[in-house]
């Protein structure tokens, strides 16, 4: 039997609003974990560019990598810096999205 000190679980704390705090505390540790995880696991700190078309309706937002190729090839203009929000330079047809 060897004997290994335990490391105390790292956890990491969070200000949230009231009633988000009300829904999460219903869940378990685990949950809660899986939860926190997967929401941090999509940001990977990256910074999401928003993307709209030439008519101003929101489309999907896309990688900063490929938010740089629209502005370089000029397929894109930039509206606002902060958040990055791009402006395509047509309309896109109802149901597809260009931005992966």
């Amino acid at each position: 039997m060897s004997s290994q000190l335990a490391l105390p679980e790292t956890r990491h704390y969070l200000s949230v609003p009231k009633c988000l705090f009300q829904a999460i505390a219903r869940l378990s540790w685990p949950a809660r974990d899986r939860l926190f995880e997967q929401a941090l696991s999509q940001v990977q700190g990256r910074t999401p560019v928003l993307v709209c078309d030439a008519n101003r309706r929101l489309l999907r937002p896309c990688h900063p990598a490929r938010a740089r190729e629209l502005l370089t090839r000029k397929r894109a203009r930039l509206l606002c810096a902060d958040p990055p929000l791009l402006q395509l330079r047509h309309a896109v047809v109802a149901g597809t999205e260009p931005c992966a």
